[in-house]
């Protein structure tokens, strides 16, 4: 398969000359918003006392572009200039649309404090546009300049104290008032020279927020504004914040908010609900940094603004940094291959399995995560998306860095626009030879020859849409323009049935308080706990995929009405909006482990969990032990007469309450099985016009695919081929991927062998792959549904 793969490639790399002279360099006119068809929903925003701040300029989505575009990551500064034109026209030539640049270029800009150099960029700019490729502009302050470090207090430090280094990037701590100043400083100048240039088509501000750990930064202008935000929280009254973080406890009691330190460098284990304090502050410190950038742009230019996100980073409330920016769409960094080798919950098997294609579900929990961000700018429950960095090939920061598949750039640049993506921009335009990335592939090798990333995107471009034209035709009285405010309370075609609702703080608790790990003082944490939010959340997003479905990825304050059915994989803290949100919801509810189990700042509930409210209104249980418990003690879920294993965080549940009991066998009940044999490991209950339901362990995707599959059923949820979910006999299995935009279905194999396609829905017309039923590793198939 490998070889006819790469003489399939060979052969169609022979004819880019004649394709590339036959087709004009373009974006293809295919209405995003068709795809991505649906009206949005308003919630509420948060207005807390302790975060104040909110966006000046409302976002507008027409001032992305509408379509599917392809884009690069170009450096200037890294290549001759003699280059940059030559460059350029190879890139219009390619269909590249866009290039971002500047990212990181400050100490060229600026490369004295105050004194501008804009020669770097006016030329380049100038080199791209005259061959039609408009730039989107990075603000460069990842890399403050050595000048900046010596005549400034604006370095960040670790947990230990040590102050960051200038070498490398990220060395800022967003606390310092000299950094504030410098920032705003550049990008105003920035903002005032390019922001209506006509070859400017968007603008990201920074550069990977937070990345390398930074989102937490322990130095002291980081502990003066922590204070100041503790007491702005705790309304200057020492007293309530003694009590409500219990520093009755080992007499930590503080007398006034300037003697509260950073939670760093304690003997042993430091408060929880203090550690959780100061994560929520980290979080407002980058969210409330990333504001004033926006807000400057925003003064001197109409053109969209975006910043790229993470996989997998979770120390900043991405939800609520769009909707106090308001930044006009979401864009995120995809590596499939350096995600799967970095994280330790990636099991050896799967790293394996899937070293060279990426975990089959990790980037479309992006996509639709990210879409769901977006749509927080709008105070809707999506919006605009795109991809900022596509890995192209082998990484330099993973522990291991391998090639991908053959095939697998075309499979995830398709996987973008299933998912409503609109740009798909692959890192980077050519092999760097110098530094930190010069291992690091791209389009273009060292030498110049297109490599792998370069055809799969021809292929893309130049055998795949084409066939997918008729997907995009529509008559404007079918088009649907996110930028329409207007709130609707009503399902509509482009929503899916099913919403899963992320919560970052629910990240940041299981990290205070995770009732597992040893305690580092170093790292002040807790290493190797045995539960963690996000594969937690994975496995309930892989298991409602599993079974056929699409997914809605919002957060907790997102409007829930027209969904059929909720999955909350876990929320211990119930939020203000979300309860009102939810208590206005009628429909089938999932509540996983430690949901409604604590409350603010960090304590134990009255009356034992789930913790005064709706839930505990409409579902009468209880939660009397937690236990966090090792693979192969042989604990076990029984449920439609399969058994299952669990660990990691298993709770001791009763179904009832105050006299009233919950039915433990309505659609779907589990029980354990051998220790505790026949105690219950769910609880559901109808109480009016709502179904809940809670599942008391870490369980197994493949649980869930059955447990979830039945509730789906019941709820009226159908697969996107039009069946009701039948539990584990609707499984896909854990290659085989679906995902409907609009229109059109998409198909993808993560797996090593060709399989079997199920039939397609009635009406369905193949147009791309799925020849005589079956679809390849690494393969894709697209249909147009009537």
């Amino acid at each position: 398969m490998l070889a006819s793969n790469w003489t399939r490639l060979s052969a169609f790399v022979a004819l880019l000359p004649a394709i590339a002279s036959a087709i004009p360099a373009r974006d293809f006119d295919l209405d995003a918003t068709n795809l991505f068809s649906r009206d949005y929903i308003q919630p509420d925003v948060d207005n807390t006392k302790a975060y104040p701040f909110s966006s000046t300029k409302q976002p507008d989505s027409s001032r992305w572009p509408k379509g599917l575009h392809f884009a690069v990551d170009y450096y200037p500064a890294q290549w001759p200039e003699f280059l940059w034109e030559d460059d350029a026209a190879k890139m219009a030539n390619a269909t590249l649309s866009y290039a971002r640049i500047s990212e990181f270029d400050w100490a060229i800009l600026e490369p004295t404090d105050g004194t501008y150099d804009w020669s770097l960029l006016d030329n380049s700019i100038e080199a791209l546009h005259k061959q039609g490729v408009k730039v989107i502009l990075g603000t460069p302050t990842a890399t403050p300049p050595i000048w900046a470090v010596k005549n400034y207090d604006i370095l960040g430090a670790d947990a230990q104290g040590r102050v960051r280094k200038f070498g490398s990037r990220r060395h800022y701590s967003t606390s310092s008032p000299d950094y504030r100043m410098l920032s705003k400083r550049f990008v105003e100048a920035m903002a005032k020279r390019y922001g209506q240039h006509d070859a400017v088509v968007g603008w990201q501000i920074d550069n990977e927020l937070g990345c390398h750990g930074t989102v937490r930064t322990y130095d002291n202008n980081a502990r003066t504004r922590y204070q100041q935000w503790l007491a702005d929280k705790y309304n200057n009254n020492i007293t309530l914040y003694n009590e409500m973080e219990g520093r009755v406890f080992w007499s930590s009691t503080y007398q006034s908010f300037d003697q509260v330190d950073l939670p760093m460098l304690e003997v042993t284990e430091s408060s929880p609900a203090g550690r959780l304090d100061f994560y929520h502050f980290s979080s407002d410190m980058t969210i409330e940094y990333a504001k004033t950038q926006v807000d400057i742009i925003r003064k001197h230019s109409d053109k969209a603004i975006t910043t790229n996100f993470m996989g997998a980073f979770l120390d900043f409330d991405h939800f609520k940094l769009a909707r106090e920016t308001g930044i006009d769409l979401a864009t995120w960094d995809s590596y499939p291959l350096g995600n799967t080798e970095q994280f330790a919950w990636i099991s050896d098997s799967d790293k394996v399995k899937y070293g060279r294609t990426g975990t089959p579900d990790f980037q479309a929990l992006h996509h639709d995560l990210y879409r769901g961000v977006a749509g927080a700018a709008y105070n809707k429950t999506a919006g605009p998306f795109g991809i900022m960095e596509q890995q192209p090939g082998p990484v330099n920061w993973a522990p291991y860095n391998p090639s991908p598949k053959l095939g697998m750039v075309r499979l995830w640049q398709h996987e973008t626009f299933a998912h409503g993506g609109s740009m798909s921009n692959i890192f980077r335009w050519r092999e760097v030879p110098f530094a930190q990335e010069q291992m690091h592939a791209a389009m273009l090798r060292r030498d110049n020859v297109p490599d792998h990333a370069y055809l799969e995107q021809q292929q893309v471009v130049h055998e795949d849409l084409p066939k997918m034209m008729s997907l995009f035709e529509s008559n404007d009285s079918q088009k649907r323009d996110v930028a329409d405010n207007a709130p609707v309370q009503t399902k509509t075609e482009g929503q899916a049935d099913v919403a899963l609702v992320f919560d970052y703080a629910a990240q940041w608790l299981m990290e205070a308080e995770p009732q597992s790990g040893t305690w580092s003082v170093d790292m002040e944490g807790f290493e190797s706990p045995s539960m963690q939010y996000f594969p937690l959340v994975l496995n309930w997003y892989s298991a409602l995929r599993r079974l056929g479905l699409n997914v809605d990825v919002v957060g907790p304050s997102t409007p829930l009405e027209g969904y059929k059915m909720v999955a909350v994989p876990s929320m211990p803290i119930l939020s203000k909006e979300f309860v009102e949100t939810w208590s206005n919801y009628k429909g089938v509810s999932v509540f996983g482990p430690r949901s409604a189990s604590k409350v603010a700042a960090l304590s134990i509930p009255d009356g034992l969990p789930p913790s005064n409210g709706p839930v505990r209104d409409v579902l009468p249980m209880k939660v009397t032990r937690v236990e966090t418990i090792k693979e192969g003690f042989g604990d076990m879920i029984s449920y439609g007469g399969q058994q299952y294993n669990v660990s990691g965080w298993v709770e001791w549940i009763e179904c009832e309450r105050d006299g009233k009991n919950a039915s433990v066998s309505i659609y779907a009940s589990a029980t354990y099985y051998g220790y505790r044999d026949g105690a219950p490991a769910t609880c559901g209950n109808k109480d009016g016009d709502k179904q809940t339901h809670y599942v008391s362990a870490y369980t197994p995707v493949e649980f869930l695919v059955s447990y979830l599959g039945d509730i789906a059923g019941s709820a009226g949820v159908k697969t996107l081929f039009g069946e009701t979910p039948q539990g584990s006999k609707t499984d896909l299995g854990k290659d085989l991927r679906f995902r409907r935009n609009g229109n059109a279905l998409w198909a993808f194999n993560y797996g090593p062998d060709e399989v079997d396609l199920p039939a397609a829905p009635q009406g369905a017309t193949l147009l791309v792959g799925g020849e005589d039923g079956k679809i390849g590793a690494t393969g894709v198939a697209v249909w147009s549904l009537e």
